[in-house]
């Protein structure tokens, strides 16, 4: 028996199949994206926010002190080669910095010792900082009284203490050797700025006698735009000259004192308030765990049922519409094969 030979080719048995085939992909899709649909809702996880464990917070207690670094602002003008300057005379231009830290159990009584320095002449603090935890306090002495501090530091037996030396030689040259070449642009320009003034005055003299006046308005106007560039060019010089000079002289000013960096904090076996807040801690923690666990087993489990009642009515709407296109093929199909 050949099928394609007792088939019915007339347009209107070929129009039955087309919408027989059109309505099985419509009724397959919908059945299809039911029941992804259905999946992904009984699997989905409502997120709950606000929950973040790291959202606590510990009374503002800091279990890992960190202590404080400093940095010299370094200023740099043009590369050079480190290690090396030029002359015998480096050391006239040595600049020491003391860099320390000291723990202890009265943390009050040693940050008192070092902020009551403030109230010397011979010694300029630069900044200071103190909280429950560490106090930390940069600070210049005059260098014929550094002996004394780095004594007084010394007998609060800290827990490192270093002195780091450098030379600032180098930085000194640089600035001389751009201040040399800015005064020089500087004499540049300003000859160069009268020559133009006295050429340009000549010129307009002589064009005014010959009653030129599209010369004279040229010249008059090429005369000014020559001047306010010249003139904009040297002060933008004379404000590098004057920076450089500022800088320069705070450098030097760094070789009539040592510099101190002192960091220091607390150091207790037993820090009761620390303990109190660990505690508070994790007793926080503790209730949310358990508000959590009575939140799954009630209206989280309520929302679940809710939402596995939803699916089983999806899949029961699916099966249905299955079984109505199930029903419509047949009867489509008995029906031509009756013709």
């Amino acid at each position: 028996m050949n099928p394609f030979k007792d088939f019915d080719w007339s347009v209107k048995s070929i129009a039955k199949i087309i919408g027989m085939v059109i309505l099985a992909i419509i009724a397959l899709t919908v059945v299809i994206s039911l029941i992804s649909f259905s999946v992904k809702t009984i699997f989905s996880t409502a997120s709950r926010q606000g929950y973040d464990e790291s959202g606590y917070s510990t009374g503002g207690v800091s279990y890992d002190s960190e202590e404080a670094v400093y940095t010299m602002d370094k200023i740099a003008i043009a590369p050079r080669e480190p290690g090396y300057t030029s002359g015998e005379d480096a050391e006239a231009f040595e600049v020491k910095e003391y860099y320390g830290t000291i723990r202890t159990r009265k943390l009050d009584n040693t940050c008192a010792v070092i902020a009551d320095l403030k109230t010397r002449e011979d010694i300029i603090f630069e900044s200071s900082d103190k909280n429950k935890e560490s106090c930390n306090y940069r600070f210049k002495v005059k260098k014929e009284v550094s002996d004394e501090i780095v004594k007084i530091i010394e007998d609060l037996k800290p827990e490192n203490f270093n002195a780091s030396v450098q030379t600032i030689k180098g930085t000194i040259e640089r600035y001389d050797d751009e201040l040399d070449i800015l005064n020089k642009k500087l004499v540049s320009i300003e000859e160069t700025l009268e020559m133009a003034q006295t050429s340009y005055d000549e010129i307009s003299r002589l064009a005014t006698r010959q009653q030129d006046a599209e010369t004279l308005a040229k010249i008059i106007d090429s005369k000014l735009n020559l001047i306010e560039k010249l003139s904009s060019e040297r002060l933008n010089v004379k404000e590098s000259i004057d920076r450089f000079n500022e800088s320069k002289a705070d450098q030097l000013d760094r070789l009539n004192y040592t510099f101190f960096n002192i960091g220091i904090y607390k150091d207790l076996i037993f820090d009761w308030k620390e303990i109190k807040d660990s505690w508070k801690f994790e007793t926080k923690q503790l209730i949310t765990n358990v508000n959590d666990v009575f939140q799954g087993i009630s209206l989280d489990l309520a929302t679940y049922l809710v939402r596995f009642a939803q699916v089983i009515i999806y899949l029961f709407i699916s099966i249905f519409l299955i079984k109505f296109v199930w029903i419509g093929a047949k009867l489509v199909w008995k029906g031509k094969r009756n013709k």
